[in-house]
């Protein structure tokens, strides 16, 4: 991990590199991400944000080829008060409209067969790719994908959404 007190060169390319980093090592430690896409955002926003790398985890609605896949239809709460069923969707993005998405196509992986969301992305060979990063315009767009960001996660909130994480992903014995 860098000095946490030296940024990283705002440029694509620094995100780039710096995302697949805390991505694959997020990745590696919690394998049982389907449907965790707001805390494994959470873990590898801190990740980056120790490693001094400007960014925020978004909460939104996420539509494929006009379909929508995940619709944002209230805050994602954390404070015990309700249980714990969202529908929306979470990414991390970065300075100049680019998005990170460690976690779309692990969760359309595990998603039923007829789902939009899966069978456009297996058309488009995307669907074992791992996580992407890209700028937020027409490269998102040609791909079908529209991301509507309705809030950003507190950097508060991080904390219990990595120790659901742990939790639900012990180290092997």
């Amino acid at each position: 991990m860098s000095d946490p007190n030296q940024h990283v060169t705002a440029t694509p390319e620094a995100f780039r590199k710096a995302f697949a980093a805390c991505t694959k090592d997020a990745l590696l430690t919690f394998r049982n991400t389907d449907k965790q896409c707001v805390g494994l955002c959470a873990a590898i926003s801190w990740s980056l944000t120790e490693d001094g790398v400007p960014n925020k985890v978004a909460l939104g609605s996420l539509s494929c080829e006009g379909v929508l896949a995940f619709k944002y239809s209230g805050p994602f709460v954390t404070d015990g008060s309700v249980p714990l069923d969202w529908d929306g969707h979470a990414w991390i993005e970065f300075p100049g409209g680019i998005i990170g998405e460690p976690s779309l196509l692990r969760t359309a992986k595990a998603a039923p067969r007829q789902s939009n969301l899966r069978q456009s992305l297996e058309r488009q060979g995307l669907i074992d790719k791992g996580a992407f990063i890209l700028p937020e315009n027409d490269t998102l767009a040609a791909f079908g994908l529209k991301y509507t960001r309705m809030a950003y996660l507190a950097a508060g909130d991080f904390d219990p959404l990595i120790r659901g994480l742990v939790a639900m992903n012990p180290p092997a014995p």
